[in-house]
Protein backbone atom coordinates (compact mmCIF):
# COMPACT_ATOMS: atom_id res chain seq x y z
CA UNK A 1 0.00 0.00 0.00
CA UNK A 2 1.43 3.21 -0.93
CA UNK A 3 0.28 5.74 1.99
CA UNK A 4 -0.82 9.46 0.89
CA UNK A 5 1.16 12.34 2.05
CA UNK A 6 0.10 13.88 5.60
CA UNK A 7 -1.31 16.87 3.55
CA UNK A 8 -3.52 14.55 1.44
CA UNK A 9 -5.09 12.81 4.74
CA UNK A 10 -5.28 16.27 6.44
CA UNK A 11 -7.41 17.74 2.79
CA UNK A 12 -9.34 14.21 3.20
CA UNK A 13 -10.21 14.43 7.55
CA UNK A 14 -10.91 18.29 7.33
CA UNK A 15 -12.53 18.56 3.75
CA UNK A 16 -14.23 15.45 3.06
CA UNK A 17 -15.22 14.52 7.00
CA UNK A 18 -15.46 17.79 7.95
CA UNK A 19 -13.35 17.52 10.88
CA UNK A 20 -11.98 20.67 12.53
CA UNK A 21 -8.82 19.19 14.64
CA UNK A 22 -6.16 21.67 14.70
CA UNK A 23 -3.05 21.71 12.68
CA UNK A 24 -0.99 19.80 15.16
CA UNK A 25 -2.81 16.49 15.42
CA UNK A 26 -1.61 15.67 11.98
CA UNK A 27 2.31 15.65 13.20
CA UNK A 28 2.01 12.17 13.36
CA UNK A 29 -0.56 9.49 11.09
CA UNK A 30 -0.69 6.06 11.53
CA UNK A 31 -2.05 3.95 9.11
CA UNK A 32 -3.04 -0.11 9.81
CA UNK A 33 -4.77 -2.46 7.86
CA UNK A 34 -6.87 -4.41 9.87
CA UNK A 35 -7.61 -8.01 8.66
CA UNK A 36 -11.17 -9.28 8.77
CA UNK A 37 -11.98 -11.25 11.80
CA UNK A 38 -15.48 -12.84 13.58
CA UNK A 39 -17.72 -11.45 10.83
CA UNK A 40 -15.66 -7.96 10.89
CA UNK A 41 -14.40 -6.33 7.52
CA UNK A 42 -10.95 -6.00 6.93
CA UNK A 43 -10.86 -2.29 8.54
CA UNK A 44 -8.45 0.60 7.35
CA UNK A 45 -7.40 2.51 10.83
CA UNK A 46 -6.32 5.96 10.86
CA UNK A 47 -4.63 7.15 13.99
CA UNK A 48 -4.82 11.00 13.48
CA UNK A 49 -2.62 12.49 16.28
CA UNK A 50 -3.64 9.93 18.95
CA UNK A 51 -6.77 12.65 18.85
CA UNK A 52 -8.97 10.69 16.18
CA UNK A 53 -9.70 7.59 15.28
CA UNK A 54 -10.95 6.59 11.44
CA UNK A 55 -12.30 2.98 11.07
CA UNK A 56 -12.70 3.46 6.81
CA UNK A 57 -14.57 -0.05 5.26
CA UNK A 58 -15.93 -1.34 2.09
CA UNK A 59 -19.62 -2.38 2.07
CA UNK A 60 -20.25 -6.33 2.14
CA UNK A 61 -20.44 -7.71 -1.65
CA UNK A 62 -23.50 -9.55 -0.50
CA UNK A 63 -25.33 -6.82 1.47
CA UNK A 64 -25.33 -5.52 5.27
CA UNK A 65 -25.38 -8.64 7.60
CA UNK A 66 -27.75 -8.35 10.76
CA UNK A 67 -25.67 -6.20 13.26
CA UNK A 68 -23.08 -4.99 11.22
CA UNK A 69 -23.46 -1.24 11.63
CA UNK A 70 -23.14 -1.80 15.16
CA UNK A 71 -20.45 -4.30 15.69
CA UNK A 72 -18.39 -1.98 13.45
CA UNK A 73 -19.68 1.06 16.11
CA UNK A 74 -18.83 -1.08 19.21
CA UNK A 75 -15.36 -1.99 17.67
CA UNK A 76 -14.53 1.61 16.91
CA UNK A 77 -15.94 3.35 19.96
CA UNK A 78 -14.02 0.58 21.87
CA UNK A 79 -10.65 1.36 20.15
CA UNK A 80 -11.17 5.21 20.45
CA UNK A 81 -11.92 4.69 23.83
CA UNK A 82 -8.82 2.48 24.85
CA UNK A 83 -6.52 4.41 22.97
CA UNK A 84 -7.62 7.73 24.71
CA UNK A 85 -8.61 9.36 21.73
CA UNK A 86 -11.30 11.99 21.21
CA UNK A 87 -13.28 11.01 18.22
CA UNK A 88 -14.26 8.03 16.64
CA UNK A 89 -15.53 8.50 12.96
CA UNK A 90 -16.56 5.20 11.25
CA UNK A 91 -16.91 5.83 7.10
CA UNK A 92 -18.27 3.37 4.91
CA UNK A 93 -17.13 3.33 1.25
CA UNK A 94 -20.06 2.04 -0.97
CA UNK A 95 -19.80 2.10 -4.84
CA UNK A 96 -23.85 3.11 -4.20
CA UNK A 97 -24.31 4.73 -0.96
CA UNK A 98 -28.09 5.06 -2.04
CA UNK A 99 -27.76 1.30 -1.97
CA UNK A 100 -27.41 1.25 1.01
CA UNK A 101 -30.38 0.51 4.05
CA UNK A 102 -32.16 3.62 4.79
CA UNK A 103 -32.26 3.16 8.19
CA UNK A 104 -28.21 2.83 8.72
CA UNK A 105 -27.58 6.56 10.35
CA UNK A 106 -30.70 5.46 12.95
CA UNK A 107 -29.41 2.09 13.65
CA UNK A 108 -25.56 3.81 13.81
CA UNK A 109 -26.99 6.85 15.95
CA UNK A 110 -29.11 3.50 18.36
CA UNK A 111 -25.19 1.90 18.09
CA UNK A 112 -23.28 4.77 20.04
CA UNK A 113 -26.37 5.98 22.30
CA UNK A 114 -26.47 9.06 21.82
CA UNK A 115 -22.02 9.09 22.14
CA UNK A 116 -21.99 12.55 20.04
CA UNK A 117 -17.85 11.65 19.65
CA UNK A 118 -18.61 8.84 17.24
CA UNK A 119 -19.88 9.68 13.62
CA UNK A 120 -20.96 8.31 10.81
CA UNK A 121 -19.56 8.74 6.79
CA UNK A 122 -21.13 7.14 3.58
CA UNK A 123 -18.67 7.97 1.13
CA UNK A 124 -18.10 6.84 -2.98
CA UNK A 125 -14.59 4.62 -3.11
CA UNK A 126 -13.68 7.54 -5.17
CA UNK A 127 -13.80 10.17 -2.51
CA UNK A 128 -11.04 8.24 -1.16
CA UNK A 129 -7.55 9.61 -1.45
CA UNK A 130 -5.33 7.58 -3.65
CA UNK A 131 -3.68 4.74 -0.87
CA UNK A 132 -6.77 4.93 1.64
CA UNK A 133 -8.56 2.35 -0.73
CA UNK A 134 -10.05 -0.58 1.21
CA UNK A 135 -10.48 -4.40 0.16
CA UNK A 136 -13.22 -6.17 0.25
CA UNK A 137 -13.57 -9.40 2.65
CA UNK A 138 -13.32 -11.45 -0.55
CA UNK A 139 -9.73 -9.66 -1.38
CA UNK A 140 -8.37 -9.75 1.87
CA UNK A 141 -5.89 -12.43 1.71
CA UNK A 142 -2.85 -10.07 2.64
CA UNK A 143 -1.06 -10.24 5.81
CA UNK A 144 -1.62 -7.05 7.98
CA UNK A 145 0.14 -3.94 6.60
CA UNK A 146 1.22 -0.47 8.51
CA UNK A 147 2.64 2.27 8.01
CA UNK A 148 3.01 5.84 10.00
CA UNK A 149 3.12 9.12 8.49
CA UNK A 150 4.78 12.15 9.81
CA UNK A 151 4.81 16.07 9.49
Amino acid sequence: MTSPDPATIEDFVRGTLGCQCPDDVFRSVAIDRLAPMAGRPPVLQLMIGARLLIHIVATPPDGLPTGWIEQLAANGRATRDRHGCNRFRLVIASPDAHALPGDIDGRFSRAVAGDDRAHLHLLAPGQLPAGLQVPSARACSSPLAADTVAK
